[in-house]
């Protein structure tokens, strides 16, 4: 047996799976060309501390009930950015938020952002999940309290637990011993 030496890194713990509080350095908005099927929109996002491929892309995801568009809206809302008005709707049930989806109102707004990692490919690579929640705050025109964000973390969560269990079902093989025919 010999005697040896070896570094230990520190590690900063930015790159770990769960929740990180992350604030927008870069934001552009993109068209993803779908041949056939159209285009889809996005907006991709870049975060102080973190290398450029590092990123978060926010594709426009529509209500199939109502048509309405809610991943962007989201990003905007819970990011508190480019809000310029809070109205009531006709029925008085929800709020109506009026905001500017200009992405240089993103730039240097807090979010949080849940990492984890990917298992389609087996890579196992670190990822940023498309579900954001906000940073506890009082803005001019949305506020959030430490409970709301937790709520609204707690729901994201279990999305992302959802989307790996799909993953994690589709890249399971079948063992030929275990077909009972």
């Amino acid at each position: 047996m010999a005697v040896k030496t070896m570094s230990v890194p520190s590690g900063s713990g930015q790159y770990t799976t769960g929740w990180h509080e992350l604030t927008i350095s870069k934001a552009t908005s993109n068209v993803l060309d779908k041949g056939v099927n159209g285009t889809k929109k996005y907006i991709e996002l870049n975060f102080e501390g973190y290398n450029e491929h590092m990123r978060l892309r926010v594709y426009e995801t529509f209500n199939k009930k109502n048509n309405e568009e809610f991943k962007v809206a989201s990003l905007f809302r819970y990011a508190n950015a480019g809000i310029m008005e809070v109205l009531k709707d006709p029925t008085g049930k929800f709020p109506l938020i009026q905001y500017d989806d200009d992405t240089k109102n993103l730039i240097g707004k807090k979010i949080n952002a849940y990492f984890y990692r990917e298992q389609k490919t087996g890579n196992e690579w670190l990822n940023i999940f498309d579900g954001i929640a906000p940073v506890a705050q009082e803005g001019e025109h949305l506020s959030y309290t430490q409970d709301q964000v937790d709520g609204i973390k707690e729901s994201v969560k279990k999305n992302v637990d959802r989307m790996l269990s799909y993953s994690n079902n589709s890249t399971k093989t079948v063992n030929s011993a275990d077909i009972p025919f």
